[in-house]
Parts: structure tokens; C-alpha cells; sequence
């Protein structure tokens, strides 16, 4: 599903992030858009920092420990909540 591993490190946020960007269109899938919009930019927002850390950190090819440490519960609590405004009949 949708946000299963969203947290599990930066390019699996980065690409749930891109994933999730226009989902708030589908009325079908998310009855709330602005609430939808409103959580997303925090997405945004967190992933934005995270790749700019990783880019001053010379994008070394393992960044896990500072994700998980600096990131991680963060962007797990807001895939969580962006998911939570998920119609229950969505299922991609």
C-alpha cells in the first residue's frame, strides 16, 4: 500500500512525497483537500531539509544513520496522518 515503507529512508520519503503530491485532486480518494494540502506541505517541507542536509553532507550513499536519527519518526507521523485521510474505499 501507499506509505507502507514512506519512512524507511530519504529516497523512499522523496518518492512518496512525488507519489502523494496531486492525490488531494481525486475527490474519490480524500474528501478533505485542504486538510490533505495542509499536511502534505509539511511532507514537503521535511523533505525539502532532509535533501538539503543530505546535498551539504556531500549525498554520501548511506545517510540511514542521520535519517533515522534526525528524520525518520517525524516522517512517519506525517505519512501516518496524510494517510489517514485516505477515503477507506482507496486502494491503488
Amino acid at each position: 500500500m501507499i506509505g507502507e515503507r514512506a519512512s524507511e529512508d530519504l529516497f523512499a520519503w522523496s518518492a512518496f512525497v512525488v507519489q502523494t503530491e496531486f492525490l488531494w485532486q481525486d475527490t474519490a480518494s480524500v474528501q478533505d483537500a485542504v486538510a490533505w494540502q495542509r499536511v502534505w506541505f509539511e511532507l514537503e517541507i521535511l523533505n525539502a531539509l532532509a535533501l538539503a542536509q543530505w546535498e551539504d553532507e556531500g549525498k554520501p550513499d548511506n545517510w540511514s544513520c542521520r535519517w533515522n536519527f534526525d528524520y525518520r519518526q517525524e516522517a512517519a507521523a506525517l505519512a501516518n496522518e496524510l494517510l489517514e485521510l485516505l477515503c477507506d474505499s482507496f486502494d491503488p
